[in-house]
């Protein structure tokens, strides 16, 4: 259980640390695009539409990436202290991030989908395949985890018992 903890721990930080990087870059290339620059066409880089999104919003998006991985930080490490409700917060946001998951690979298929010129040269990172391959290992990932934090002995080893040390 505490490889469970750490790696939560550890993924919780990275997180954090992305979302933190999203801002400063979606920053940047909205004052890029302010003093009249795409910095994104200028360079030839085809955008997705899902990535277009999310760039235009990206402070909501590193928003949500930071707190995220905050309370992925915050679950991991009390997971390794073996406190009774960081199985049931690991559990619930098992939860959050397929429902999650599986609403925003919707949003990429439609957006994809309803986007008129898709260009020849996007890359096979921004195709939907991709992002469908992506999501599905995300969404068994998460019922695996939610699997792990339901068996008998993670609850068991979670009893609510205050032992010294704790």
């Amino acid at each position: 259980m505490g490889v469970t903890g750490w790696l939560c721990a550890l993924a919780g930080g990275i997180l954090a640390i992305t979302g933190a990087t999203f801002a400063l870059v979606g920053a940047l290339a909205r004052t890029l695009s302010q003093e009249g620059g795409d910095v994104f066409a200028q360079a030839g880089v085809a955008m997705d539409p899902l990535s277009r999104a999310l760039l235009e919003h990206f402070e909501m998006v590193a928003a949500i990436l930071v707190a995220f991985g905050l309370a992925s930080l915050v679950i991991g490490v009390q997971f390794l202290r073996m406190r009774p409700a960081a199985r049931t917060a690991l559990e619930v946001l098992g939860w959050v991030v397929l429902v999650g998951t599986a609403a925003l690979e919707a949003f990429s298929l439609i957006a994809w989908r309803n986007e008129g010129d898709r260009d020849s040269t996007a890359s096979w990172l921004a195709s939907p395949v991709t992002s469908l391959i992506l999501s599905v290992l995300q969404v068994i990932a998460c019922i695996l985890m939610i699997r792990f934090v339901r068996s008998a002995p993670v609850k068991e080893a979670f009893r609510g018992e205050t032992q010294p040390g704790r």
